[in-house]
């Protein structure tokens, strides 16, 4: 408490705090606060590294942006640099209910789906922000990160503990590099799963931590689908493609999508070997399940959504 009141002090808005709760949840280094002031309001405050400043700069005036066009998250209420600490501080309006991870499973599926509904035209609402003059392309920007972490992963290859042949999804991923060609570039989330949505009264509410943010082709913004809402409610997932495309996707949605689950096996492998503890297990298990849902990538629409409930 004394360490977050050390730093809020230098804020003029922030001499009247009477509560502070630490919230430890999530992989991000940054220290995330619960703030009750004198006057019983409730904020949400980041403390963030000066190191990473100018993202977090630009991720307060974007969501203000979409905040003013009427997209549901926390209202930005402030974002301010604390050389002295060497911090940046993101303040927001503090949104209740809880989280769809724990949420969701407590409700009905129909009600699931009406809520995946929702969130697909929340999600499509966003994408409505283009970069104007973007310095390349997705195609350029896409293949670099995934020859990063194909390097990265050989270089930690007996490291790993559970693998599996990755020649199929290689070869998958090289045949349809040509999808990638001429890709609209757009706001993406790049984190859009249950995890970071506000359920209240079985209801949608917000979207939240816009950390990862990016710019490039919207149909990537659905490759969280496949490694984690897919295993947490199949009817929200559905929901959610539903509401984006009015109805069915098309296959051209399809074929990137599975272009993108390909993808990110590299990605996550490296991700969980970094980070350590269980999470090297839990990758095997989701990627193991990602392989059946698309039968080694010979399909496209993974299983769960064409045996749908």
């Amino acid at each position: 408490m004394q360490g977050v009141r050390s730093i809020l002090k230098e804020m003029p808005s922030f001499q009247n705090i009477k509560e502070a709760s630490y919230i430890d949840k999530g992989f991000s280094h940054d220290e995330k606060w619960i703030i009750k002031t004198d006057e019983g309001s409730r904020l949400f405050i980041k403390i963030c590294d000066e190191k990473v400043e100018e993202h977090k700069g630009e991720e307060f005036h974007y969501m203000r942006h979409l905040y003013e066009k009427g997209i549901p998250l926390p209202e930005p209420k402030q974002f301010e640099r604390l050389p002295h600490h060497k911090k940046c501080v993101q303040v927001f309006d503090y949104v209740t209910g809880h989280d769809a991870e724990v949420a969701l499973p407590l409700l009905h599926e129909t009600t699931q789906y009406e809520v995946g509904v929702h969130a697909g035209k929340v999600l499509r609402d966003i994408h409505q922000l283009q970069k104007e003059n973007p310095s390349g392309t997705w195609e350029e920007y896409r293949w670099a990160k995934y020859e990063r972490y194909a390097n990265a992963l050989k270089e930690m290859k007996g490291d790993i503990p559970h693998t599996f042949s990755m020649d199929a999804i290689t070869t998958f991923i090289q045949e349809h590099k040509h999808l990638l060609k001429n890709r609209p570039v757009v706001f993406m989330h790049d984190d859009y799963h249950p995890g970071n949505l506000m359920l209240e009264d079985g209801q949608f509410k917000a979207v939240i931590d816009f950390d990862r943010f990016e710019w490039g082709d919207p149909y990537h913004d659905f490759y969280k689908m496949a490694l984690f809402t897919r295993n947490l409610s199949i009817p929200f997932a559905i929901g959610q493609l539903h509401g984006y495309f009015d109805g069915e996707p098309p296959m051209e949605f399809w074929h990137l999508y599975a272009v993108y689950v390909a993808m990110i096996f590299n990605s996550d492998i490296v991700w969980s070997m970094r980070v350590g503890g269980s999470q090297p297990e839990q990758s095997h298990k989701r990627l193991t399940q990602m392989l059946e849902d698309h039968e080694g990538f010979t399909r496209y629409i993974p299983t769960w959504y064409e045996n749908s409930f």
